[in-house]
């Protein structure tokens, strides 16, 4: 199984998506995904399309073959950073992608101290886990990984609520987590 994730934040809510999909149907989901590019685009960024476009990227992400997906929701209370609020975040999607058998876990790419705080965040959360269930994991550019668009589709989605969530009914999964 591989995993693509991306994060969001509206209004004090933080989301992070986890895509999975098993590595037969990765290329094919990326080909999907890259078809989506209008001329001139390097990535799709679901926040600056057009609703119309919206709707054609979160339909096109709900009918790829093998998806399914997991916000992860954390609403950060009062003298809770952000940077707190993703290491709990980060701490629950460790827990999620090796439950889910992943060997690849592609994240978007942060700067060098989140890139830092990332890691050290995975890498608590998989102390205690057998290293053979540890999966592979690395933050790349958006613009170079089709797939962390299918990824922030969905957490826009789920952060913007209503009909856009409802698009992706069939492969979606909401959790809340807590401090």
């Amino acid at each position: 199984m591989w995993a693509f994730s991306d994060e969001s934040e509206r209004s004090g809510v933080m989301l992070l998506a986890v895509v999975l999909l098993e590595p037969g149907e990765v290329d094919g989901a990326r080909r999907s995904m890259r078809q989506l590019l209008l001329p001139g685009q390097r990535r799709v960024h679901t926040a600056k399309e057009s609703p119309r476009r919206r709707r054609i990227v979160i339909d096109a992400v709900g009918r790829l073959d093998g998806l399914s997906a997991t916000v992860l929701r954390y609403r950060r209370p009062p003298g809770t950073t952000r940077v707190a609020g993703r290491h709990l975040l980060l701490q629950a999607a460790t827990g999620l992608v090796v439950g889910s058998g992943v060997t690849s876990w592609v994240l978007d790419d942060q700067d060098d101290a989140q890139l830092a705080r990332d890691r050290a965040a995975i890498a608590h959360a998989l102390l205690g886990v057998d290293r053979h269930l540890h999966p592979v994991y690395d933050h790349h550019p958006a613009s170079s990984e089709a797939l962390l668009w299918a990824a922030d589709a969905v957490c826009w989605a789920v952060g913007a609520g209503g009909e856009w969530s409802a698009r992706l009914v069939g492969v979606l999964t909401v959790r809340t987590i807590g401090p």
